[in-house]
């Protein structure tokens, strides 16, 4: 007997078999996604900062009470300065706690620990610097009430840190650049403070650049690249408009080309019958926003307002009687010094006819996945040698820094 195969059936088949294939394929790939979706939304999750219920913490002497507001605005009150500011460290490393490590590495030259060869030559700036020298000098300073905040706030930013390490809930940027946080001081929190100094007050580059050009071109030549502006200027009012030396005969008026701006508007124009202050510092915009907002209060203080990520208090804000502000734009706080170096040596310097040893401080690099940097700053008695980050100043001659923040 002869059997007879139906091809057509086989094919329809095995047609339904790749069908199936496919879309059993299909759907694990979606069953892959969505528990990778679920786990890294768990993840993530697990780094938000916790707005309700409680929290044990050992630093604490009492209890402390954390109100977050409807626009994510933290309000601590507690029964004593020491828990009040523990509670603002630990509040601002819930919300910060990346930002807050990135900026007491950059302020003290440690990027390359975590980012590598690319943070090297930002590492060598800030050490040459020395703002981390600065802050660690200034410390002494400091009264003991002021000291006794920076190590409370210091209490609470490391409670947190070891909460989650504990229960693996960093911030997922830690994870990813493969690193966890150190122990924070009240160093760090002095050191990000000279950064800001550093930030405000930086002008040595243009002394730098106008030393270049009047090397570099004759002098009229020169002075056309960083002009003044001229005295038959144009006004948007003639003075016989604005009795300037009536209002402002008690005020030093600023340089002509100063930013930023405060203002205020007096009591008797506002609805309230209170003046308004407006602070713009005109700081740079980022992300996380350079400023955190906050509300502090005890039985002998009610203060609202902003502070720098990694510094406790409040910087601009007001309290039950007073508001206040800061701007500043480009103030003279930093001096170039041209210094002659001793032929063949690296720290002798002529000063007053003779030859002065400067002081050389060993600054070692640490670079992730690379060997350490042995490197070395010089300091002068004006300050730091700079010449590394400006333009040729000479074989003989470098550039060293004197400024108010150092």
């Amino acid at each position: 007997m002869e059997e007879r195969i139906d091809n057509s059936s086989i094919e329809k088949k095995g047609k339904i078999s790749k069908s199936k294939i496919a879309f059993i394929g299909v759907g694990i790939l979606l069953m892959v996604l969505i528990i990778t979706i679920i786990f890294v939304n768990a993840y993530l999750n697990r780094s938000i900062e916790k707005t309700e219920g409680s929290i044990e913490l050992q630093i604490l002497k009492q209890e402390v009470q954390v109100i977050t507001d409807a626009n994510g605005v933290p309000q601590i009150e507690a029964a004593n300065e020491h828990d009040l500011y523990a509670a603002q460290g630990y509040v601002q490393a819930q919300y910060r706690l990346f930002q807050m490590e990135m900026s007491r590495r950059q302020a003290s030259g440690t990027l390359s620990e975590v980012a590598g060869e690319a943070a090297i030559d930002q590492d060598k700036y800030f050490r040459t610097l020395g703002l981390r020298r600065a802050a660690d000098e200034s410390y002494a300073l400091y009264s003991g009430e002021a000291k006794r905040v920076l190590e409370a706030f210091a209490k609470g930013v490391n409670a947190y840190i070891e909460q989650a390490k504990q229960s693996n809930s960093l911030p997922v940027e830690f994870k990813l650049m493969g690193f966890e946080p150190e122990e924070w001081t009240p160093l760090d929190s002095l050191t990000i403070g000279k950064y800001m100094a550093f930030d405000l007050g930086g002008h040595w580059e243009q002394q730098a650049f106008n030393y270049y050009l009047l090397q570099q071109f004759d002098e009229e030549k020169a002075y056309e690249l960083f002009p003044s502006y001229p005295r038959d200027k144009p006004v948007i009012m003639e003075e016989e408009y604005v009795s300037i030396q009536d209002t402002f005969s008690k005020v030093m008026i600023p340089h002509t080309f100063n930013g930023s701006n405060n203002w205020v508007v007096s009591g008797d124009k506002t609805a309230s019958g209170f003046p308004m202050l407006a602070d713009d510092p005109h700081l740079g915009l980022a992300t996380p926003s350079i400023w955190i907002q906050m509300q502090l209060k005890t039985d002998q203080q009610q203060v609202s307002g902003v502070i720098f990520a990694g510094v406790p208090g409040i910087i601009l804000g007001h309290n039950d009687q007073v508001a206040w502000g800061v701007t500043n734009t480009g103030p003279d706080v930093q001096q170039l010094y041209l210094e002659k170096r001793k032929p063949d040596s690296k720290a002798e310097f002529l000063f007053a006819g003779k030859w002065e040893e400067a002081t050389v401080i060993k600054e070692p690099i640490a670079v992730k996945d690379g060997e350490t940097i042995d490197y070395e700053v010089v300091e002068t008695r004006h300050g730091p040698v700079i010449s590394e980050f400006a333009e040729d100043s000479g074989e003989e001659n470098v550039l060293s820094l004197r400024w108010t923040a150092l």
